[in-house]
C-alpha cells in the first residue's frame, strides 16, 4: 500500500486548478445559453403555429369576401412566410444541439492539484498539506481551520471533503 502522508512543495503550480475553474466556467456558460436557446425555439414554434392558424382563419375570410386572384396571391405569401418560418426553426433546433452537445463536453475533468468536489468544497488529493489547501482556495490557514472545526491539519485523508466557502 504506498504512504498516504501528504505534503507539499513551494513549486507546485496553481495552473491546472486554474484550467479547472475556467473549463467549469465554460460548461456552466454553454448549459445556460442552450436553456435560453431552447426556451427561445420553444417560443418561435409557439409563434409559428400561431400565425399559421391566423393565415388559415385569414385566408378562409378572404376567400369569401375577394377575388380568387387576390386570394390565391395572398395564399402564395403566407405560404412564403410560413417556409421561411420553418426554416428559421430548423436553424434554431439545429444552433440548440450544437449548444447542448457543447455543454456535455465540457464538463470539467480532475487535474492534477485538485480533484471534482461539490460546490464550497475541496477533496483532498496526494501531497496535500492544510495551509497548500488554504491557499489554492485563496483563503488563510485560520479561515479554513474555522471551517473545519474537527480536522486535524496532521491527519488529512486523500478523498477528504474540506469545506472552503
Amino acid at each position: 500500500m504506498e504512504n498516504d502522508s501528504i505534503s507539499s512543495t513551494p513549486s507546485e503550480s496553481k495552473l491546472p486548478l486554474i484550467i479547472g475553474v475556467v473549463g467549469f466556467a465554460l460548461g456552466a456558460a454553454g448549459l445556460v445559453v442552450g436553456i435560453k436557446a431552447k426556451s427561445a425555439a420553444q417560443g418561435a414554434a409557439d409563434a409559428a403555429a400561431a400565425a399559421q392558424q391566423s393565415a388559415a382563419d385569414l385566408g378562409a375570410s378572404i376567400a369569401s369576401k375577394a377575388p380568387l386572384a387576390e386570394v390565391q396571391a395572398l395564399q402564395s405569401r403566407v405560404d412564403g412566410n410560413q417556409t421561411q418560418a420553418n426554416e428559421n426553426f430548423t436553424k434554431m433546433a439545429e444552433e440548440l444541439t450544437k449548444l447542448q452537445k457543447a455543454a456535455v463536453t465540457s464538463k470539467v475533468t480532475a487535474v492534477k492539484g485538485g480533484s471534482p468536489a461539490g460546490p464550497g468544497e475541496y477533496a483532498v488529493v496526494k501531497g496535500d498539506t492544510l495551509s497548500g489547501i488554504a491557499k489554492k482556495s485563496g483563503l488563510s490557514l485560520k479561515a479554513i481551520q474555522d471551517l473545519n472545526p474537527g480536522v486535524d491539519a496532521n491527519r488529512l485523508q486523500i478523498g477528504q471533503k474540506l469545506k472552503v466557502k
